[in-house]
């Protein structure tokens, strides 16, 4: 499916949901919080209360069910009924929690601040306490329905607080628990085009945990704060499809805020968003291991984002830092921790899109946020792996900003053969900008630079190992950048040739890539030689070092970066002559009246008139 197509699905999902929000119908208000039923007869609103004058929350519910239309589920218990906390009401379940099977039910637990003022100023006023062992792990509220509301629920003791197993346009919004659970694998219904959270800020929800797992599909998580988010199927379900956790608003922006976690042994696990056995699944706009501020990391975790085992996964337009965690006793030596974890366990992982993203960076792009690794795309078993990866590209929005980590910007592991870095800022990070690897402890230490071999004929380490291109010469030429140079590589096979700009070259003497230059296409020859002399318009000065990466068209396979070249030349001989006169300034302020990008001299990307100041110092300066 089309990412447009998808994106009207999700749009029709949020109108069902939001559509259905005022339909209020009957109330029923809740007033104990003991799990009793005893009224009879059909059992509908109408029937209520039983001979103890009281309606518990699970008759309620039953009785909204039984009652044809809308229903309004409110609260309003008295305190001398409250037990086990002082500061809000907390509903006894005995058994498992009741299942809401009437459509178009709304269960309201703001209604009891209304009733006794705001008791709890950290939190919602009715929680939920599951008090049979037996049935720990259970939903404390099931919906089996649809277009039903669950607003402003609090903590859950013990239960599940809500798990959405079928319906669809349900909404979870306002609450404060633990964690929501959209499908199970019971199966088959599908609950698809519920929404949790919204894109009116009274909607967003604090949540440990959001669980999106089989035969869910279509489902929307928006405006949150949650500790972690899991998109899981199974090789015996049928895979969710086509969720979406944020999307390209601020408003459907969400916080996930604890990015992991150590194992009982000690050893690092659990990632902010995970993704296995599923589809076709977004992953947009969120801000992922950060404070909402995006000026420091909220917590300690292995991914920012982990995918393993799916089909086209699209990671867009996040803010991903803050990725770090050292094991403890057994796994003391353990250090983890990657914005992105893209990998293969017992099946292919296949068709990733990442775009448009900033990795180990604040909000600005300017400073670094405590981030081990950037992008990592490695196989587990060693019998699957990576297939088909975009990490950037050329077009608008698609550079991802990968910067400041202490090891690798991007670090491709073998067996993955095919994943193409394309277009990226990729600068300041501890070791190599991108590094082509086999998965040892040399790479975990970070295993530097992968030397070119002859025709590039090794089939070990990732992307095969793609040599990378030889710079021979660069140099500023009349506002332009000449760049000459060579690619060794498989004979008969053409490739991209990428060129990157950086203040200061990359202690290895290869390359990182700050600023994306341009490109050109070369083909090699039987002699698996392809040399290429290009002239790029780009925002390139004397002094910049450049590098270049080569991508196998045929198969997508991105190299590491090339040892740096310092760009000679003299920037302010604008018109190419050799002379430095008023000739080239008349040729500076053509090119900017004219809006033409090579005018950008101070390489801000904006053409304004700090570009005349800082071309008329430099020429005032001269060469």
């Amino acid at each position: 499916m089309s990412i447009s197509a998808r994106t009207g699905l999700f749009a029709a999902a949020i109108v069902l949901a939001a559509g259905t929000g005022s339909a209020v119908g009957q109330t029923v208000t809740v007033d104990t919080v003991q799990d009793v039923v005893d009224f009879g007869g059909a059992q509908t609103i109408s029937d209520l209360p039983g001979p103890d004058g009281r309606v518990s929350f699970r008759e309620a519910v039953i009785a909204a069910n039984n009652t044809a239309g809308p229903q309004t589920i409110a609260f309003a218990i008295p305190t001398d009924d409250w037990w086990l906390v002082d500061n809000m009401a907390v509903l006894r379940i005995e058994l498992s929690g009741p299942t809401v099977t009437g459509d178009q039910t709304t269960i309201d637990f703001t209604t009891q601040t209304e009733f006794t003022g705001d008791t709890n100023p950290d939190g919602p006023e009715v929680g939920i306490y599951g008090v049979h062992p037996n049935y720990h792990g259970t939903a404390a509220i099931g919906i089996r329905a649809n277009d039903c509301v669950v607003r402003g629920l609090g903590f859950v003791w013990n239960r599940i607080p809500v798990v959405i197993g079928g319906g669809q346009g349900n909404r979870v919004v306002a609450c404060q628990t633990p964690a929501v659970r959209i499908g199970d694998s019971l199966g088959p219904e599908a609950p698809s085009f519920n929404v949790i959270g919204g894109t009116n800020p009274e909607d967003g929800n604090i949540l440990g945990n959001v669980v999106i797992s089989c035969y869910a599909n279509d489902n929307i998580v928006i405006g949150n704060e949650i500790g972690s988010v899991d998109i899981v199927g199974s090789q015996y379900c049928v895979h969710p499809e086509r969720n979406r956790i944020g999307g390209p608003t601020l408003a459907e922006r969400n916080f996930i805020t604890d990015t992991g976690d150590l194992g009982n042994e000690g050893c690092p696990i659990d990632a902010g968003i995970e993704v296995y056995w599923a589809r076709d699944t977004l992953i947009e706009g969120n801000c992922i291991g950060v404070t909402r501020d995006g000026t420091a990391r909220t917590g300690s975790g292995t991914s920012g984002v982990d995918v393993g085992d799916s089909i086209d996964t699209t990671i867009r337009n996040n803010l991903i830092a803050g990725q770090r965690i050292v094991g403890v006793r057994n796994c003391a030596d353990v250090v983890a921790g990657q914005g992105i974890l893209l990998k293969a366990i017992n099946e292919d992982n296949v068709g990733v899109v990442i775009e448009g993203n900033m990795i180990g960076t604040d909000a600005t792009g300017r400073h670094g946020i405590t981030t081990l690794h950037g992008i990592v795309v490695r196989s587990i078993s060693g019998l699957f792996r990576v297939r088909d990866v975009r990490i950037g590209g050329v077009e608008p929005g698609q550079s991802n900003l990968i910067a400041f980590t202490e090891r690798a910007g991007v670090a491709v592991v073998e067996p993955a053969i095919d994943t193409e870095i394309s277009g990226n800022s990729i600068h300041s990070n501890g070791m190599l900008g991108i590094d082509l690897a086999i998965w040892n402890d040399a790479f975990l230490a970070g295993d530097g630079v992968t030397a070119n071999d002859p025709c590039d004929t090794d089939v070990r380490g990732g992307n095969e190992q793609q040599n990378f291109p030889v710079l021979d010469l660069a140099e500023i030429v009349g506002g332009t950048l000449h760049v000459v140079g060579s690619l060794e590589s498989r004979p008969g096979r053409q490739y991209r040739v990428e060129f990157f700009a950086d203040s200061a070259c990359d202690p290895s003497g290869h390359g990182e890539g700050e600023v994306f230059l341009g490109s050109t296409t070369v083909e090699t020859d039987q002699a698996c030689r392809a040399a290429f002399d290009v002239v790029l318009d780009a925002p390139a000065l004397p002094g910049d070092v450049i590098t270049a990466t080569a991508t196998d068209l045929l198969v997508g396979a991105t190299s590491e970066f090339s040892a740096c070249v310092e760009a000679a030349g003299c920037a302010v001989d604008f018109n190419g002559d050799g002379a430095v006169n008023t000739l080239d300034v008349l040729a500076f302020l053509n090119a900017w009246n004219a809006d033409d990008h090579s005018a950008d001299f101070n390489g801000d990307g904006t053409l304004d008139t700090r570009d005349v100041l800082a071309f008329l110092n430099a020429w005032n300066a001269g060469c």
